[in-house]
């Protein structure tokens, strides 16, 4: 294996300790945590500009680990061309965004994760890159259920969903989502690294608590599927004989959601909480929809649609009746914000990183995890604006998955 493909690369020794430590730090607040206990302590929706200076640390690190693995680092860019072509075009978009401001910002926000990503990739094998972002969910665990128990005017909502917990975040929905990733990567790592399985365990069912705490019935169920992934990942690797078992008994549960989706959706949405406009999500897309057709090819520029006041946005708000943020779907967040050049280039990346993941799927620690993971997150990105969004934990680790896989891929051809 050539240095530049390595992912555990020789590094000071000094360093070798702690290196693990600080990623894990610099992954936990990636997710913004303090940003949202800051707003929410404050009575605000968004946290104030100066919580922004917690992210220094985390970039000083960055640009360190950047500086001394420069030829890895370059070796992990060159392996998702699709990657740093969405990183370009979000770039590119200041030109003819709304509000070129905005849309600089955030693509400078996503560089910088994307990087991270790209670091947790090749600093680490898929075991190793297991326990560091375990790591960073004991403290996002942690974090929550102090903050839920010991300041619940903090930590849980009053005014909207009363008493449902928020942890360390501004609503229900992203310490559910949040959490339910945490359960799944608790349990691979758990299954990959014997010697803490007990700490693992012991955050997995914290993860789990704390999904129920938050009563969103979207995060019990990606919970459920990542457990189920990791479970029917180690059933095909078993055998031929089990493979087939396994991958009939996905396709009988398949054939069954999809007739219930289209036979009885009223009993699928209600069984779940919600009703057929799913929690009024429907009604966004609708409202978005036509912006999409106005502006179809390069949209309105990277995280740019939702900023502006008297924008397009204010007839979607108008329409919903609410002060709708995002789009509630990666999908339509891509549409509109960097229009179907965009919606192509991730449709082409996610497409290929499926591919590699299943593929994966008998190798001994990425099988175990990579494809749960990528079904989680192709489920949450038809219902939330996960994918391309600077300083957001699902879409750092999908970078880290996507890089792994391509590096382990090439590796394979040489």
């Amino acid at each position: 294996m050539s240095v530049a493909h390595a992912p555990t690369a020789a590094a000071a020794p000094s360093f070798a300790r702690w290196e693990p430590v600080a990623a894990a730090l610099c992954f936990a607040q990636f997710s913004e945590p303090f940003f949202a206990a800051i707003a929410q302590s404050q009575g605000l929706t968004e946290p104030p500009g100066y919580a922004r200076i917690f992210f220094l640390p985390v970039y000083a690190f960055l640009a360190w680990v950047i500086w001394r693995d420069r030829a890895q680092a370059l070796s992990a860019a060159r392996a998702v061309p699709l990657l740093m072509g969405l990183i370009a075009l979000a770039a590119f978009s200041t030109l003819w965004s709304i509000d070129s401001g905005a849309t600089l910002r955030r693509a400078v926000w996503l560089a910088l994760s994307m990087g991270f990503g790209l670091y947790l990739a090749w600093r680490n094998d898929w075991k190793s890159l297991l326990n560091v972002l375990a790591g960073g969910f004991v403290i996002l665990i942690a974090g929550s259920l102090a903050l839920g128990a010991l300041a619940p005017s903090i930590g849980r909502m009053i005014f909207e969903h009363p008493g449902a917990w928020s942890g360390l975040w501004t609503h229900k929905n992203t310490l559910g989502g949040i959490m339910a990733l945490g359960v799944a990567i608790n349990v691979a790592a758990a299954i990959v690294t014997p010697d803490r399985r007990r700490l693992w365990i012991a955050c997995a069912i914290a993860a789990f608590a704390l999904v129920l705490l938050s009563t969103s019935k979207t995060a019990l169920i990606a919970s459920m599927l990542g457990v189920g992934m990791i479970g029917l990942c180690m059933i095909i690797r078993r055998g031929p004989i089990h493979m087939i078992m396994g991958t009939a008994g996905v396709g009988v549960f398949v054939v069954t959601v999809v007739g219930i989706v289209l036979l009885a959706p009223d009993l699928l949405v209600s069984a779940i909480g919600r009703d057929l406009t799913l929690t009024g999500r429907t009604d966004i897309w609708e409202a978005s929809a036509r912006f999409v057709e106005a502006k179809p090819w390069l949209g309105y520029g990277y995280y740019a649609f939702w900023i502006p006041e008297n924008g397009p946005a204010f007839w979607v708000r108008q329409a919903v009746a609410w002060q709708v943020a995002s789009a509630h779907s990666s999908w339509l967040e891509l549409a509109l914000g960097l229009g179907r050049v965009g919606v192509a280039l991730f449709a082409l990346q996610l497409f290929a990183t499926l591919a590699r993941g299943i593929g994966a799927v008998k190798q001994a620690h990425a099988g175990l995890w990579a494809p749960a993971f990528l079904a989680t997150f192709a489920l949450y990105t038809l219902s939330e604006s996960h994918a391309l969004q600077a300083n957001n934990i699902f879409w750092i680790i999908y970078v880290a998955v996507a890089a792994r896989l391509a590096l382990d891929a090439r590796q394979q051809r040489t």
